[in-house]
């Protein structure tokens, strides 16, 4: 055998032999597959419910940002003393805790009268140390008054489901606080002698950062009585003596796709969600499921983020720079979404449309199959526009909702950006309970909910199209 037939040879076996080369594929279309991998890990019992301002949080948002790299996004999130940016963005939270148990006043005229926590009420929910208001009394679907504490009588048998739509209203119409009547639950708690004084909301260190105060409290029976019984003005007090819990922190992920044109910085589209949940439920039961997954709201949204970023840095660059962006501590006030706001990687008048997910695993029965739909709708040309581009958006079927005020899209557009949700929440009753987990998503649907976005936000990523709100509809403070 000659060496040149030697050789040949060779050549020959290890072409036959040799496993073949993997080829890297680009990606043009969201897979079912990452959407599970990515949703399975944060909706994660291991995740702890993604709770604002813990290591969880920052967890995920370092997940997420070890994603945002993967994918080829630059980081745009803080340096570190070497100067080096990284994908995460802290944010330095303070807190505050009672130092006794706070108090309920309502004064009318010359008459007050006091009740005190863990005796005649508990604290569901609050955003502030102190509130104060008129007093108002209204039925469950009457309408509140900015800025009052109001007492809404309950229909006979309503359920957390209606308790809660109560909040949102009283919440969307900025009042101040809202008395209910206690559940089965509350009652047990404060019988049992087994309340814990309420944990207070962190409040964060932003110049200017808007943080509305806001009390859910849960009466006694004889305590809601006797205030529903007071006739005339009446003034509403809550409050206790508090200190300083320390510094803590939030944490939000950024990650960076530049544009191919010149001015490609200068014309920056975002696309955000939110990274937090509510945690873990330190009164629940023994054996009883204690963790608040956060499958659908808001894992779903940072799936939609991490794979549209991973399509879109996949093929050529778009000609607008695309800013990804998964915020913190939404479900304690949209503190991250502050902060971010006030450190912003790009001026913000250069923002030409943000799109926020949230809640995109599971369809609305409300709308046509296969469809989702933009929060203030109505507000700009964003929506419409990105509909005659195919994207399959309709305007928000739940208006009583408020939808448009309660995600961190509302943070961006009251600075001036033209910023909606996209969502197909159908008012399911996991929200906010610690049902919201990986078995009720449908992940068919929320894989074929992104992938018809894909087309339509390249085009405004590439197009000139500057959305603008319409006369009269730019939100205000």
């Amino acid at each position: 055998m000659t060496f040149r037939i030697f050789i040949a040879l060779l050549v020959s076996i290890q072409v036959v032999t040799s496993p073949p080369r993997a080829v890297a594929q680009k990606p043009v279309a969201v897979l079912e597959r990452n959407i599970r991998a990515e949703l399975g890990f944060l909706a994660s019992d291991a995740m702890q419910g993604r709770g604002s301002g813990t290591s969880y949080e920052r967890l995920a948002a370092e997940y997420i940002g070890s994603q945002f790299r993967q994918v080829g996004l630059e980081p745009a999130g803080d340096a570190d003393s070497s100067g080096q940016k990284g994908f995460t963005q802290r944010a330095v939270l303070s807190g505050l805790k009672f130092t006794e148990a706070p108090t309920l006043t309502v004064t009318a005229g010359p008459d007050v009268k006091k009740w005190q926590f863990g005796k005649d009420f508990l604290v569901s929910f609050l955003r502030s140390p102190s509130i104060s208001g008129k007093l108002q009394l209204i039925d469950a679907d009457g309408t509140f008054t900015k800025g009052s504490v109001t007492l809404v009588k309950l229909p006979d048998g309503a359920d957390a489901q209606k308790r809660q739509d109560i909040v949102r209203k009283a919440r969307a119409a900025q009042a101040a606080g809202v008395f209910l009547i206690e559940s089965e639950s509350n009652k047990s708690t404060r019988e049992a002698g087994t309340a814990r004084l309420p944990n207070l909301l962190t409040r964060i260190q932003v110049e200017g950062s808007s943080d509305s105060s806001f009390a859910l409290i849960a009466l006694s029976k004889q305590a809601f009585d006797e205030i529903a019984a007071i006739n005339g003005d009446a003034t509403v007090e809550f409050g206790g003596p508090t200190q300083s819990t320390g510094d803590s922190s939030t944490w939000n992920a950024v990650g960076v796709l530049r544009g191919s044109d010149p001015n490609a910085d200068k014309e920056v589209i975002m696309l955000s969600a939110h990274l937090d949940h509510l945690g873990t439920n330190e009164t629940t039961p023994a054996g009883g499921d204690a963790i608040f997954n956060g499958a659908d709201d808001d894992a779903s949204g940072c799936v939609a983020v991490m794979e549209l970023a991973r399509v879109l840095a996949s093929g050529k660059r778009p000609k607008r720079t695309i800013y990804f962006v998964c915020f913190g501590s939404e479900e304690r006030g949209g503190y991250g979404a502050q902060y971010f706001v006030a450190h912003s990687p790009v001026p913000l008048d250069q923002v030409v449309a943000d799109v926020t997910f949230e809640m995109l695993g599971r369809p609305d029965a409300k709308v046509a199959a296969n469809t989702l739909w933009l929060t203030g709708y109505e507000r700009s040309t964003l929506g419409p526009e990105l509909a005659r581009q195919g994207a399959l958006l309709v305007s928000d079927p739940h208006p009583e909702q408020n939808f448009f005020q309660r995600s961190d899209n509302y943070t961006l557009a009251l600075r001036g950006v033209v910023a909606h949700t996209v969502s197909s929440f159908g008012l399911h009753r996991d929200y906010h309970r610690v049902s919201d987990d990986i078995s009720k998503i449908d992940f068919p649907f929320m894989t074929q909910a992104i992938n018809s976005l894909i087309k339509p936000i390249r085009w405004l990523a590439d197009s000139s199209f500057k959305p603008t709100w319409l006369p009269g509809k730019a939100p205000t403070r």
